[in-house]
């Protein structure tokens, strides 16, 4: 029953303190419905250290190729993008054998992290995040029902994970480190992993005709803009979207989201992430800055979860710029696209993300 008790306490923020100092905000005191047998966090999730222990990930600029055989020579049967973790079935001198649940082969041991570095690795890339599952779950300054209480977050919340200490997640919310009881945080499986051979080429095929396509856009607007046009067409580029100006923060911004949304993508799926926000910019029922649409309420969960403010410490990996740099000049391989999400479905698909 103590265990219980205890739980309660992580969730509601010691209700008999709030009945007696009343000093926390009002949403913070209700006595929400809180389910005492919420499912723990078993031992084996991404963030814990243990899991890595046999897996590495691909510590390369793009991709890491998985051969048939341990041999330069093999036949290619899948891919591993940047960051992203496999198991590791055996590990020799010069390659590990790595398997998922569609495919098996070998990749070059110089093409991958192990271990820690793979766990900090896929950190970087993709972020390891959460769900908050209670109603309300309080943000404490360090991991103690005692501590100073910074604030709450409601059911749904994404929140980004850095580390776990006994009952207690070490997090990062609002651009701050602090800690949330960790039996109401679901943590995200790792998302990003190999891809067969054909499901990469379909997705090169996929992309070349994007843009191919969005070269034939450019060079029928150079051509109308070589015939004299002006007036609201004037000062537009590949894909026949405008120019967008920005200050220095409002790159660095538009390259750190890139990077969170379409940091495994390739080229073109980053600049299409980034032509979303400019479509956004340019659209009435839209803020009309880059940060405006960024920071607009419940758009984009690197916000909400705080990889964004980590990404933005950091600073954006240049590819990111490049392809921030492209959206801003008005390269578009999405058309009209005010919104997109990952896996399959309607619209334009690049990548492992549609756009729409």
């Amino acid at each position: 029953m103590e265990r219980r008790e205890k739980k309660a306490l992580g969730v509601l923020g010691g209700m008999a303190v709030c009945m007696m100092t009343m000093a926390v905000p009002a949403y913070a005191q209700e006595q929400e419905p809180v389910s005492l047998a919420a499912d723990e966090n078993p031992a084996d999730t991404v963030l814990a250290d243990a899991v890595w222990e046999n897996k590495a990930a691909a510590n390369v600029e793009t991709v890491a190729n998985i051969r048939a055989e341990a041999s330069q020579e093999a036949q290619k049967v899948g891919v591993l993008p940047r960051g992203a973790a496999v198991d590791v079935l055996e590990q020799g001198e010069t390659w590990t054998k790595v398997g998922t649940q569609e495919l098996t082969g070998y990749i070059r041991n110089d093409l991958l992290a192990y271990g820690q570095e793979a766990k900090s690795l896929y950190s970087q890339v993709y972020g390891i995040s959460g769900t908050v599952e209670a109603q309300a779950l309080r943000v404490r300054k360090e991991p103690s029902l005692e501590s100073e209480q910074l604030g709450s977050k409601p059911q749904g919340t994404k929140i980004q994970l850095l580390s776990q200490d006994g009952e207690w997640f070490q997090v990062r919310v609002d651009g701050t480190d602090a800690y949330m009881f960790a039996d109401y945080i679901t943590v995200d499986e790792p998302q990003e992993t190999a891809m067969t051979q054909a499901a990469y080429e379909e997705k090169l095929a996929q992309e070349a005709a994007l843009e191919e396509a969005r070269r034939a856009q450019e060079t029928a607007g150079q051509g109308a803009a070589d015939g004299g046009s002006s007036g609201e067409n004037a000062g537009e580029t590949a894909g026949g979207s405008q120019q967008v100006s920005a200050s220095g923060s409002e790159l660095d911004l538009l390259a750190a989201i890139i990077q969170c949304e379409a940091g495994g993508e390739s080229h073109t799926g980053k600049v299409a992430v980034g032509a979303v926000i400019m479509n956004r910019i340019r659209d009435s029922r839209f803020p009309d800055s880059i940060s405006g649409v960024v920071y607009q309420s419940g758009q984009f969960s690197p916000v909400a979860s705080g990889i964004l403010a980590q990404v933005l410490s950091q600073g954006a990996r240049e590819d990111c710029y490049a392809a921030a740099r492209e959206a801003l000049n008005g390269s578009n391989p999405v058309g009209n696209a005010l919104y997109f999400n990952s896996g399959t479905g309607k619209g334009i698909q690049i990548g492992n993300q549609h756009f729409y």
